[in-house]
C-alpha cells in the first residue's frame, strides 16, 4: 500500500515539462487574464514587502548593542492636575543612589538635555544633540570611541566627547591624524571651557539616543545646583542589571526609590526595557528632542494594511481563476478520460498558481526597487532591499510559496473536481462556489472601504490639527536663535530689528513656542505639603505677548524694568493657576517662587496651545527675569514680507555675530512638523487603500466576467425576446452593487470603531460624522459600478446569432 502511494505521487520529469508547456501555454492564450492576475499579485506583494521592510526597520531600532536585554530605562509617575501620569524624566541624584543601594545594578548613566553653541578658536557652531552625561553611557551602550579611553572619558568636570562629524567640523576631514584634537579647548556658550578627551563614532541611525557631543554630568553639577535636587525630574536615567537578575521583582523594588530620599513627592519608579523604548514611549513631554520615537500602533496599523492587501491579491487570484474555470472544463474532462487522477490534476494546477506567483514575484521586485525612493519619501526612511542576505531570500520564498498556495488552493480543487461525462457531454456548468466567490468580493470591498474611510478620517483629523485656533497667533512668526556673543546684545539687537521695514514686532525667549521646557521646582502661597506638579516655562520680555498675540483673562503684562532691577514677576496660564487653587483674579498679586526666584503673579493668560493637540494644555509659567539670558528672538513679519525680513534679519546677524551661524525658521512650521508622523501615516495608507480599491476591483471584474460567461445564452436570448442593452447592463450590475452595499454595512462599523481608538490619543480631536462613511460609501459604489459596467455592457453588445449558435 505506502509502495503504491509512493508510486503514485511520483511524478516523471516529462511529465513535469509537460506540465510547464500547458501552464505557459494557458498564460499566453489568456494574456488578459494574466496580465490583470499577475499585476494584482504584483501590486499585493510589492506593498507587503514595502510594509515587510517598515516593519523590519522599526523593530532594528537599539538592538544592535551587545547586552540590549539587560539594559533599561527608569521611568515615572508624577504628579500632574488630574493625578499622576507618566514621564520619561527623573532626578539627578537617582542613578548615583540606584547603583550604591542595589547590588542587581552593574551600570548606570544619565543623560540631560543642554542648548547652545561650542566655539574652538574662530570657528563657533550651534551643535543640535548636545547631553551632559556619565562615562557609564559608554560602557552601557556600544558607542566606540574612535580616540580616547571609554574607561576615564567623562570621569572629571569640564571633559566633552564628539562625534565624528561634529570633529570633522572643528578640525576639518583630517581630524583623524591631528594630534591636537585630544587636549582642544572647546567653550560652551562663551561661558565655561570643556577638553576634548574622546571622539566617537557616528550614532548609528537606529538608535533612540542621538548625539552630536557629550559634555561631562560632573560639570554640570558643578554649576547647576539644580541638578543634584530630588525634585530636578529633568534627566533621563539608564542602568544595566546584572546576569541572572529578575527584572520583574527589581522593578518592584525601586518603585519607592524616589519617595525614600524625597518624602515630599508621590513619583514612584518603573523599569522600560531599552528596545521598548523607540515603540513604547508614549510619555508626557517626551519630545523628539530625546531622540526619534515611534509608535506600535502605527506599525500594527501599516502591517493590518500591508495584510489586508495581500489578502485582496489573493482573493483577485481566486476570483479570475474560478471566472476561467468553464474554459478548462473540457481539457480537465479529456485528461481524466485518458487517465489523469484528481492528485495529479490539483499538481498541474497548482504548478500553474506557483507559475503565476513567481512571474508576480520577479515583478514585485521589479516595482519595489523602482518605488523604494518614493516610499521613503513618504515614511521619512531609508529603507533598501538588501539582495545579498539569505534571510531575504528566504523570507521572499516562503512568502512566495504561502501566497501560491493560498491563491491556487481553491482553483486547483475546483477544476480538478470537473465530472469528464458531464463535461463533453456538454451539460456541464460550473456552479458550485458561487456563495463563497461572492463571499470573497464582499469581503475585499469591506477591507478596502475601511481603508477608505480610515484615509478620509485621517485627513479630516489632520486638517483639524493644522488649523485649530491655538490661541495665539502664528502666522508670519519667525524665530531666530541668538547664538555666541549675541546673547548678551539681545536688547541692542532687538532694536535694530524692529527698525526694520519688514517686521513688524519682535521678542525675546528663552525658547520658541513649540519646544517650551518644563520643571517641577515650583513653590506658591497656600501650596499644600507634598504637593507638587509639572509646569512649562519660558523666560520673556514684556513684547512677548503682544508679539505671539496672546490675551490676558486678569491682570496685567509685565512692565518695563530698568537695567538694575533685577525683580522677577510672573504671568500664569489658567490651567496653572488652577492647579495652584487659584481663579484668574484670586491668583494676581500672589507670591510664587521659581528656580530659587521670588516674585508676584501679576497677570494670567488665557489658555493656549503650545504642545500637540494630542495632549491637554498643561501649565504654564512666563517669568520675567532681566538678568536672564535669551536664547531666541521671536519676530512677526509684515504680511507679504517674509523673505524680505529674512534677507535684513541676516544682515543684521552677521554684522552683530561673525561667528555662530544663524538658525531661524518659522513657528508654524514647526508646530506642523509635530504631526509629521501622522502626515506620513496618512499618505501611507491612502496609498495602499488606492491599492486594494484597485485590486477589489480587478477581483469585481474577474466575477463579472464570470457571471457574462456563464449567462452568454441567457442573454442572447433575451436579446432576441427584445431586451435592450440597458436591460440588460443593469440586470447584470445589480447582483454586485448588492455585494457593494453590504461591504459597505459591514465596513462601516469596522471603520468607526478603528478610528474611534485612533481618535483617543488626541486631547483635541474631530467628531466621525456620518457624511464621511457616505461618501466612502459613494466612492466604492461609483468605482464598483464602473468596473462592472465595462463587462456587463461587452456582453450586452454581444450577437446573439453567435450566443446561441451551439444551441
Amino acid at each position: 500500500m505506502a509502495q503504491e502511494l509512493s508510486c503514485s505521487l511520483d511524478i516523471p520529469f516529462f511529465m513535469l515539462t509537460n506540465y510547464l508547456k500547458i501552464a505557459l501555454r494557458n498564460l499566453w492564450r489568456n494574456r488578459l487574464y494574466t496580465l490583470i492576475n499577475g499585476a494584482g499579485l504584483a501590486l499585493g506583494l510589492t506593498c507587503c514587502l514595502f510594509v515587510a521592510l517598515y516593519i523590519y526597520d522599526e523593530y532594528r531600532y537599539d538592538r544592535f548593542h551587545p547586552n540590549a536585554n539587560s539594559i533599561y530605562r527608569v521611568v515615572a509617575k508624577q504628579k500632574a492636575p488630574d493625578g499622576l501620569f507618566d514621564v520619561a524624566v527623573t532626578p539627578g541624584p537617582l542613578a548615583a543612589s540606584l547603583k550604591r543601594d542595589f547590588p542587581e545594578v552593574l551600570e548606570v548613566a544619565r543623560l540631560g538635555q543642554w542648548g547652545g553653541s561650542l566655539k574652538y578658536g574662530k570657528q563657533t557652531y550651534e551643535v543640535k544633540a548636545l547631553y551632559f552625561t556619565d562615562n557609564g553611557l559608554f560602557h552601557l551602550f556600544d558607542f566606540p570611541l574612535v580616540k580616547g579611553d571609554r574607561r576615564t572619558v567623562l570621569t572629571r568636570p569640564d571633559q566633552v566627547v564628539l562625534t565624528e562629524t561634529t570633529a570633522a567640523r572643528y578640525f576639518g576631514t583630517n581630524w583623524r591624524s591631528n594630534p591636537k584634537v585630544l587636549g582642544a579647548r572647546l567653550r560652551l556658550n562663551n561661558e565655561r571651557d570643556y577638553t576634548v578627551v574622546g571622539v566617537a563614532k557616528d550614532v548609528p541611525t537606529h538608535s533612540h539616543i542621538q548625539f552630536d557631543a557629550l559634555l561631562s554630568f560632573k560639570s554640570l553639577e558643578s554649576f547647576d545646583e539644580w541638578s543634584a535636587k530630588w525634585s530636578s525630574n529633568s534627566y533621563h536615567t539608564y542602568l544595566q542589571l546584572r546576569e541572572g537578575t529578575d527584572a520583574a521583582a527589581f522593578d518592584e523594588k525601586i518603585k519607592n526609590q524616589c519617595i525614600r530620599y524625597n518624602p515630599n513627592t508621590e513619583n514612584t519608579l518603573r523599569l522600560q526595557r531599552l528596545t521598548d523604548i523607540y515603540l513604547r514611549s508614549d510619555f508626557a513631554f517626551n519630545s523628539d528632542r530625546w531622540g526619534p520615537r515611534s509608535a506600535l500602533f502605527y506599525v500594527q496599523l501599516f502591517g493590518a494594511v500591508g495584510l489586508i492587501v495581500l489578502l485582496t491579491a489573493c482573493v483577485n487570484f481566486i476570483n479570475l481563476s474560478t471566472a476561467r474555470s468553464a474554459r478548462r472544463a473540457r481539457e480537465v474532462g479529456v485528461r481524466k478520460t485518458v487517465g489523469a487522477r484528481q492528485r495529479q490534476l490539483i499538481f498541474q494546477f497548482l504548478g500553474e498558481s506557483f507559475l503565476m506567483t513567481g512571474l508576480s514575484v520577479l515583478l514585485a521586485l521589479l516595482l519595489t526597487t523602482a518605488l523604494t525612493p518614493l516610499f521613503n519619501q513618504l515614511a521619512g526612511k531609508n529603507l533598501t532591499l538588501d539582495y545579498t542576505a539569505p534571510p531575504f531570500w528566504l523570507t521572499l520564498g516562503g512568502l512566495a510559496a504561502l501566497v501560491g498556495l493560498l491563491a491556487g488552493l481553491y482553483p486547483a480543487f475546483l477544476l480538478s473536481s470537473f465530472q469528464p461525462a458531464k463535461v463533453l457531454k456538454g451539460t456541464f456548468q460550473v456552479r458550485s462556489g458561487q456563495l463563497f466567490r461572492r463571499a470573497l468580493v464582499v469581503g475585499q470591498f469591506t477591507l478596502s472601504i475601511v481603508l477608505v474611510i480610515s484615509t478620509l478620517f485621517i485627513y479630516r483629523h489632520l486638517a483639524y490639527l493644522q488649523h485649530k485656533n491655538l490661541g495665539f497667533d502664528q502666522a508670519h512668526l519667525l524665530y531666530v536663535r541668538m547664538g555666541g556673543n549675541l546673547r548678551q546684545k539681545a536688547a541692542e539687537f532687538k532694536g535694530e530689528i524692529l527698525r526694520l521695514s519688514s517686521v513688524e514686532k519682535a521678542a525675546a525667549t528663552t525658547a520658541t513656542l513649540v519646544d517650551v521646557g518644563n520643571e517641577n521646582n515650583i513653590e506658591w502661597e497656600g501650596q499644600q505639603p507634598n504637593d507638587e506638579f509639572l509646569i512649562s516655562q519660558l523666560n520673556v520680555d514684556p513684547d512677548f505677548m503682544s508679539t505671539v498675540g496672546m490675551k490676558l483673562t486678569g491682570g496685567s503684562n509685565f512692565r518695563p524694568k530698568a537695567a538694575t532691577d533685577t525683580n522677577v514677576t510672573y504671568l500664569v496660564n489658567e490651567t496653572a493657576a488652577r492647579r495652584m487653587g487659584y481663579s484668574a483674579k484670586s491668583a494676581l498679586g500672589k507670591q510664587v517662587k521659581f528656580w530659587g526666584a521670588r516674585g508676584a503673579i501679576v497677570g494670567v493668560v488665557r489658555d493656549f496651545h503650545f504642545r500637540p493637540l494630542n495632549v491637554p494644555i498643561a501649565p504654564l509659567i512666563l517669568r520675567y527675569a532681566p538678568d536672564n539670558p535669551y536664547f531666541q528672538l521671536l519676530i512677526k513679519t509684515r504680511p507679504g514680507q517674509a523673505q524680505e525680513a529674512i534677507v535684513a534679519v541676516t544682515a543684521l546677524y552677521k554684522r552683530y555675530e561673525k561667528e555662530a551661524p544663524l538658525q531661524y525658521g518659522f513657528v508654524d512650521q514647526e508646530l506642523d512638523a509635530q504631526y509629521r508622523r501622522e502626515q506620513r501615516t496618512g499618505q501611507i495608507v491612502l496609498s495602499f487603500s488606492s491599492l486594494a480599491i484597485l485590486i477589489s476591483c480587478l477581483g469585481l471584474f474577474g466575477l463579472a466576467a464570470f457571471t457574462a460567461e456563464q449567462r452568454t445564452k441567457e442573454i442572447g436570448v433575451r436579446k432576441v425576446l427584445g431586451a435592450s442593452v440597458a436591460s440588460i447592463v443593469a440586470l447584470l450590475s445589480k447582483d454586485f452593487l448588492k455585494l457593494v452595499f453590504l461591504a459597505i454595512m459591514i465596513a462601516s462599523p469596522i471603520a468607526w470603531y478603528a478610528m474611534h481608538v485612533w481618535l483617543q490619543d488626541f486631547a483635541y480631536k474631530i467628531d466621525l460624522e456620518w457624511w464621511v462613511f457616505a461618501l466612502a460609501g459613494l466612492l466604492a459604489v461609483g468605482i464598483a459600478l464602473l468596473t462592472v459596467s465595462f463587462q456587463s455592457v461587452k456582453a450586452a453588445l454581444m450577437n446573439p446569432v453567435k450566443s446561441l449558435r451551439s444551441e
